[in-house]
């Protein structure tokens, strides 16, 4: 059985292709179908579909010991899908969804799943991508945890989090660094992503509060603290793209310009090449002429 879900590697590129149009294809259903079909039967379609793909991209084989672009998409197609399909099982259980209060106890083991089967495929494959959503999604069960048990009024304390959050994932990659670059880059990011859920929150909840007529806006979106935290992490992640050669806006532009800087002196130009082969044919013309004169 297991040898069936084991792609051969050159129909690999196919296969995680129709993968992705599958996952898209029931996202749609998810959304169009959310009310006609049972619960039941959304949990077994999202089940049997993350299944089958999280099976094939663990059964794939690595190239060089790292996994290539199709199991990548692969993993990433699987998870995608867990996710909703233990959300799923957890409105199956009885979990009020629908409510609108935040459902902490359901995002907290559902999360930690997803991290969980993440962790697994990053560790066994060595994927860099699915380590990242490991930590987003330890991130998503730490703060859902928090939320569950303490009940907090305001977002101050799940900003501490995040940064302590960001602060460990710095840490890690600095141990993953020398054996493992990758996954080291990706932890950054994921630590940048944690401060940068500090800004969006902020940024959403003064939206909210502007819209509403009960309370007026507040003053500032973030205390000061908390802006020189965003501004100082920013400063990093681009000080760190430009040292390390990282992929990233700021590296990209900073290359590309000085690409352009650096092309005219170090590489001629198509209209100074031409020129240089008329002059040639012109001198070797004329070359030809006086010497057929003096013959």
């Amino acid at each position: 059985m297991l040898e069936l879900l084991r792609p051969p590697p050159h129909r690999g590129p196919l296969i995680a292709a129709g993968a992705v149009v599958l996952t898209v294809g029931l996202a749609l259903e998810e959304l169009r179908l959310a009310d006609t079909l049972s619960l039941g039967v959304h949990l077994i379609i999202l089940a049997v579909a993350a299944g089958v793909i999280l099976a094939l991209g663990l059964q794939a084989p690595t190239e060089g010991g790292k996994p290539p672009a199709y199991q990548s998409v692969l993993l990433v197609t699987g998870l995608l899908l867990l996710f909703p399909a233990l959300i799923r099982l957890a409105d199956v259980l009885g979990a009020d969804l629908s409510e609108s209060g935040f459902p902490a106890g359901e995002l907290t083991w559902v999360s930690t799943i997803t991290a969980g089967v993440a962790l697994y495929a990053a560790l066994s494959k060595r994927s860099a991508i699915c380590l990242l959503i490991a930590a987003i999604a330890a991130a998503v069960a730490i703060l859902s945890a928090f939320q569950w048990v303490f009940e907090p009024g305001a977002f101050t304390a799940s900003r501490w989090l995040l940064l302590l959050i960001a602060l460990g994932l710095i840490l890690i990659s600095l141990v993953l660094r020398g054996s493992e670059p990758r996954q080291a880059e990706l932890l950054i990011d994921g630590a940048g992503l944690a401060i940068l859920a500090i800004g969006l929150q902020a940024i959403v909840s003064s939206l909210l509060t502007a819209f509403s007529f009960d309370s007026a806006p507040p003053d500032t979106l973030l205390p000061n603290f908390w802006e020189l935290v965003a501004l100082g992490v920013g400063c990093g992640l681009i000080a760190y793209g430009a040292i390390e050669g990282l992929p990233g806006p700021a590296w990209r532009s900073w290359r590309s310009a000085s690409r352009r800087a650096a092309a005219p002196s170090s590489r001629p130009s198509p209209c100074s090449k031409s020129r240089r082969r008329k002059r040639c044919c012109r001198t070797s013309g004329s070359s030809s002429h006086l010497l057929s004169a003096a013959a």
